[in-house]
């Protein structure tokens, strides 16, 4: 879903691709530890191949209120990888992106781990929740 906002100009639409490439940024620094992924727990783009912002976009919350962006999006871990460390990564390096790209309201970003993957994707359903003011 894009988000509209009427200006002395006109309106304008912020494409989901503008967060869909935020996003993809900030899981690339993981180094293959973290995988954008479906609500259903399916990774995009398959294991080696690289996830287009148009098919995150449709694998991605975001809305917005009088305050807050709302940017929600799934992920699968790599087995053994650090939870704590690889979503901090991912949620500092996003939230400075939509700090610089939108300074005008805070955002809330869920980022939710929907499966652990080793030889197969073992489901899982933690939601990690970071939220931050103007």
């Amino acid at each position: 879903m894009s988000l509209e906002r009427s200006t002395e100009y006109g309106k304008i639409k912020l494409n989901d691709n503008i967060f869909s490439k935020a996003v993809l940024a900030a899981v690339s620094k993981t180094e293959g530890k973290v995988f954008c992924a479906s609500e259903r727990g399916k990774i995009l783009g398959g294991i080696d191949q690289k996830v287009s912002p148009g098919e995150l976009a449709s694998n991605i919350i975001i809305s917005e209120d009088a305050k807050h962006y709302l940017l929600k999006f799934f992920v699968i871990m790599s087995f053994g990888a650090s939870i704590k460390k690889n979503c901090t990564e991912v949620l500092d390096n996003l939230e400075k992106q939509i700090r610089t790209m939108f300074p005008d309201k805070g955002c809330k970003i869920i980022l939710k781990i929907v499966g652990v993957k080793s030889k197969n994707i073992a489901k899982r359903n933690i939601e990690i929740v970071r939220e931050y003011e103007i």
